[in-house]
Parts: structure tokens; sequence; C-alpha cells
């Protein structure tokens, strides 16, 4: 989640020297935490648990499953893309490390090329991307430790807030949410992906468009 991305975690570890010859180099390290968060994990100690426990009643209405469940498959093309690079860009300008920083970013924040929303019976909510781990949980807020794709271990969340499904991440080095809206048509989909870190200047925020896959006849 959130979903995903996320939604989705960037980290860059990298060494830059000073600029003169001779000079030590310097360690830059940053992390950014962003939603969407990607598969189970065994939880750290003091952490919450994956839970295993059903949503309360009435938390999740037929009318949000038969709403939301189904696969969305990306429209956005290349000028959504381009918007993403702007986003990103923008959240580094001015930090430390920039470019690496850049790069790891645009590598977790590349437009997935399909999600599928499914609703399970015991309560809980899945979002699948080919490629990735299954993000499952309640749809309820109750948090649960997953690792993403690649390999960052992040607390994650779902509810439903206003009518659309929101995923939340966290870790120590920052946060994200990734909220998947319907439009009025009931068939587009709109993922709008948020990351924050202590270490970015400025969030990155961006949003990508899905239009739903028809069911098999």
């Amino acid at each position: 989640m959130l979903l995903l991305a996320t939604l989705l975690c960037a980290r860059v570890d990298a060494e830059e020297t000073r600029g003169s010859a001779g000079a030590k180099p310097i360690q830059s390290s940053f992390t950014v935490a962003a939603a969407a968060p990607l598969g189970p994990t065994s939880s750290p100690p003091g952490t919450p648990a994956l839970s295993s426990s059903s949503s309360p009643a009435g938390s999740m209405s037929s009318v949000e499953e038969t709403r939301f469940a189904g696969t969305f498959i990306y429209i956005g093309g290349q000028s959504e893309r381009s918007v993403v690079k702007t986003a990103v860009d923008r959240a580094t300008e001015g930090m430390f490390g920039k470019v690496i920083a850049r790069e790891e970013l645009m590598k977790r924040s590349e437009p997935r090329p399909s999600y599928t929303i499914r609703f399970e019976e015991d309560g809980k909510v899945s979002v699948e991307t080919p490629g990735f781990p299954s993000e499952t949980a309640p749809v309820d807020g109750t948090e649960v430790v997953v690792r993403n794709k690649f390999g960052d271990v992040i607390t994650q969340s779902q509810e439903f807030v206003d009518g659309a499904l929101v995923q939340t991440g966290k870790n120590d080095d920052g946060s994200g949410s990734t909220e998947f809206r319907l439009g009025s048509d009931g068939n587009t989909l709109q993922v709008t992906r948020v990351s924050r870190s202590p270490r970015l200047p400025r969030p990155v925020v961006f949003s990508l468009t899905y239009f739903r896959k028809p069911a098999p006849r």
C-alpha cells in the first residue's frame, strides 16, 4: 500500500566527495517511507504484530466492495510519468546528494502497470500488482508490520476515508500514503501517492490515473 505503491520506500546510501582533491568522503544517507508497503514479515521487538483478526462488523459495506473490487490498468501514459519526475525533482531540490536521491525515488515512484483490489472473507482488503508482494491488511485502520519489494520494514494500515481507500505507511525515517479514489463513472481510479521524510526538503506528491479492466465474459 500504497500502496502501496505507495507507498514505497526510497533509500540512498552513497558517498560523495567534498569537491577538492584528496578530501575525505562524506557519507549521505536518506530514507523515505512511502505508502503501500508490500508483503508480510516477522515483527521486530516493540512493533505491532501482523494481525490475523477480522475487521469489526460494519467497517466495510457491500457498496464499497462492489465499487472498488476489480483490476485497474494504468492509462496515464508518458504525461503522468513526467509529472512524477517533476514531483521528485521538486522534493529533492537543494538537498545534499540529490542526484542519487532522485535516482532512488524515481525507481520507487514508477507507476505500477495495474492494481487489483480484492475484498477477503475475513474482512481484510488486498491490493495486488504483478511483481510486487500482495498488500493485505484489515480495513479498520489496524496496523500491521510488512516488508516492501525493496526490503524496507514498514508499519502499515488502511481504511476508507471520505469514500476513498487510503493506505498509510511509516517507519523511523519517514511516512507516506496512497489514496485510491473512484471517479463518478465508477471506473476511473485516481491514485495519489505522498512520501515524506525529515531528509527531504519537501514531500513527493503526485497522482496517477487508472481505468477498470472489464470483467472476463
